[in-house]
């Protein structure tokens, strides 16, 4: 049974199986990319973050337009 194995066989398996892998991770890079940009608008939420719940733990919070 281990006499199918000849140095033929090997390498030609190896070679058959490098080129696919290849082929499949170049249809793999070929596709579009995913959207990876949160669904949240990050802005927003700390715009109108409750910082005054802050100032129970002794955080102080100063807005930005009274500091000047």
């Amino acid at each position: 049974m281990t006499e199918i194995f000849s140095t033929e066989v090997i390498l030609t398996s190896a070679i058959v199986g490098n080129s696919l892998l290849v082929m499949i991770m170049g249809f793999l890079m070929m596709r579009e990319p995913k959207d990876d940009r949160p669904k949240v608008d990050i802005d927003a939420l700390v715009r109108n973050a409750p910082y005054h719940l802050l100032e129970g733990t002794g955080i102080k919070v100063i807005d930005p337009s009274e500091k000047g």
